[in-house]
């Protein structure tokens, strides 16, 4: 096989590696908030109770919807949140509601033509033609909103976006997906350096 054609492979194997270790992470906020009046938060909604299905109730995800996650989740938002400064408090200024969804997502990269190259005993190896790769796979993406205690309105939103083998995100992928929304939170402030974890 010459040269060419197995460095080819060997950089789709690396791409394929870090595409599936790729987590995008971005955040939006109001620019009009002046977040360093935040010091404590608390949930809008409450902690999830599994209940018995009913016939007739709309389906949901068990991947996403479930009290595991839901308690990995609120710890982990919390954990990070703490570690900023922040302190849970039922008479809080802001609160937190998160929404975790679980998708099929199906994505073509484009194909490409190798050049031919000489082989060892002179001879003119012809180019190869590699077709377009079509993948298919499940992607979790968190959402975290923080809302005004006052005015109930969203004024920051961070969410993350993950390749999975399944649908299902353990608890580590979980942390680091939070861990990841969260390093942007609060928002620098115009000419401000972000801060960065570790």
């Amino acid at each position: 096989m010459p040269a060419c054609v197995r460095l080819v492979g060997v950089l789709l194997a690396g791409l394929a590696l870090t595409a599936c270790a790729t987590l995008r992470v971005e955040s939006d906020f109001d620019p009009e908030v002046d977040f360093v009046a935040y010091e404590t938060f608390t949930w809008l909604d409450p902690p999830l109770v599994e209940t018995p299905r009913e016939a007739g109730a709309p389906e949901v995800d068990p991947f996403t919807h479930n009290t595991l996650v839901d308690q990995r989740v609120r710890s982990g938002v919390e954990a990070a949140l703490e570690q900023r400064g922040y302190r849970k408090a039922e008479d809080s200024d802001f609160a937190l509601r998160y929404d975790l969804v679980n998708r099929e997502v199906t994505r073509t990269s484009p194909g490409f033509v190798s050049p031919g190259a000489f082989g060892r005993r002179g001879f003119y190896a012809g180019s190869t033609v590699y077709p377009p790769l079509v993948r298919t796979y499940d992607e979790g993406t968190l959402i975290v909103d923080v809302i005004d205690a006052q005015t109930r309105r969203i004024i920051w939103r961070g969410w993350a976006a993950t390749r999975t083998r399944d649908g299902h995100l353990d608890a580590a992928r979980l942390q680091r997906v939070i861990d990841g929304i969260l390093a942007e939170f609060p928002p620098a402030r115009e000419g401000e350096p972000v801060a960065e974890e570790g």
